[in-house]
């Protein structure tokens, strides 16, 4: 009895739960603005319009009256497995369901004449969408479905004390929520002598409701000379505990009656809890008005992900072991850089950034198959009416993942233990976005 509650603690959950909550926690979104993802991002010192809220609060000085922009970005990530020894082997190659997210954003500024400004914003800086067949997928044990959804709300206060310096502070709360889907295996090879080896023995459903958690921000935006702006922003981890999650769990027969009385017991509804953590970021960047129609700009942004060195899962049931999963995760930067002409009432934009990874080879998973990315983009800004009151941004987005393999690492018996393959993705993003001021 002992060693069957061992097993399936470890087979059927920790093996399930703990990787999806991690890497749901690793994956940043950082298309927040159209205009300032036609330039791939680079607009901590250049932003210009009320997504300073995100990019640069101290900024929002620079915004004469109120100001406010909405918009939407449309995600669409292909990936593809391609097994290898010694387990899932070729055989187990398969192509990711295919999906589209829509992370949303709003934001409204208001500055007054002495030289205050504040902010409202609603993003989604963090979220994780995969989906595989479990009819076919050999990594259904790992997972089969997961959605992570993070939502932030900010609240930004700013102040130039002169034509040169703006300053800006401000609170956050992000609000998390998760669901997965994975299939539980188990050996039954030492409860037949041998006749059966490991099976599917029960559908989980992992889920929770949204849960808030409070973070902080802080900026400033230097002038020295009416060609150049220096700008830059810090944003705080957020911890998020998730105490209210549920496990749910479809149990199938196994054939052997007395077996299936225990799985029964092992293998039930009961809640989950867990800490999920969101890492703090930096971003520093430069802008450079060569001429009064052109703009460049430089960035570089700094993720402390090294927060996820670990995660613990507790569950309510006293006959289910707490785990606490290693990942390891390291520090991980951006680079990115672009530029905008303007002529009339249109802006065109373009840029090229570099991102890190900060997974380890044993966290590189089908739930998260992160890898190095080099992305490229184009966009396009209208003045819109007589005085130019509206304007409607459009961007276009290719992110190119490098080929990465991945080990995942999982106390189940050989070769289950290690799944390992090849992943490729690439994702193109489009979005728009809609300002109006006065």
């Amino acid at each position: 009895m002992r060693r069957i509650r061992t097993q399936l603690a470890v087979a059927a959950l920790a093996t399930l739960l703990l990787p999806t909550l991690t890497h749901a926690a690793g994956y940043s979104i950082y298309e927040q603005g159209a205009a300032a993802l036609g330039m791939a991002g680079a607009a901590t010192a250049s932003v210009n319009d009320a997504s300073a809220v995100f990019f640069n609060p101290a900024a929002m000085t620079r915004l004469e009256g109120t100001r406010i922009y909405v918009g939407a970005s449309a995600l669409q990530p292909v990936t593809k497995f391609t097994g290898q020894a010694p387990y899932p082997g070729a055989a187990g190659s398969a192509d990711m369901v295919r999906q589209t997210f829509y992370p949303p954003t709003i934001y409204a500024t208001h500055s007054w004449k002495k030289g205050y400004a504040v902010g409202v914003g609603f993003n989604s800086p963090f979220g994780l969408g995969v989906e595989w067949d479990p009819a076919s997928f050999l990594g259904s044990y790992l997972v089969t479905k997961a959605d992570l959804k993070g939502l932030n709300a900010s609240l930004c206060l700013a102040y130039a004390p002169n034509e040169k310096w703006s300053f800006a502070a401000g609170g956050d709360m992000m609000m998390a929520k998760v669901g997965l889907k994975n299939q539980a295996y188990m050996n039954l090879g030492p409860y037949t002598g041998g006749a059966l080896g490991t099976t599917h023995v029960a559908d989980v459903e992992l889920a929770s409701d949204y849960t808030p958690a409070p973070g902080w921000n802080a900026a400033v935006l230097f002038t020295p000379q009416p060609e150049w702006k220096l700008g830059a922003y810090y944003r705080s981890k957020v911890v998020v505990h998730v105490d209210e999650g549920t496990a749910d769990f479809t149990n199938i027969p196994t054939g052997i009656p007395s077996l299936d009385a225990v799985l029964a017991g092992r293998l039930k509804d009961q809640g989950v809890s867990t800490v999920l953590r969101f890492p703090a970021m930096w971003s520093a960047g430069a802008a450079w008005n060569p001429k009064p129609e052109w703009t460049v700009e430089a960035d570089f942004n700094f993720h402390e992900w090294k927060v996820f060195s670990d995660l613990p899962i507790d569950f309510a049931s006293d006959q289910t072991p707490d785990k606490k999963k290693v990942e390891n995760y390291s520090n991980a930067w951006q680079a990115r850089t672009g530029a905008e002409y303007r002529r009339g009432c249109l802006a065109y934009r373009a840029g090229y950034y570099f991102d890190k990874s900060p997974a380890p080879v044993n966290a590189v998973t089908p739930l998260l198959p992160d890898a190095d990315r080099h992305g490229v983009t184009v966009g396009l800004g209208w003045s819109l009416g007589t005085d130019k009151r509206w304007t409607l941004d459009v961007y276009e987005l290719a992110i190119f993942a490098a080929p990465r393999v991945g080990v995942a690492l999982e106390e189940l018996p050989a070769p289950r233990a290690t799944f390992t393959g090849e992943y490729k993705t690439f994702v193109n993003a489009v979005g728009l976005g809609l300002g109006y001021r006065w």
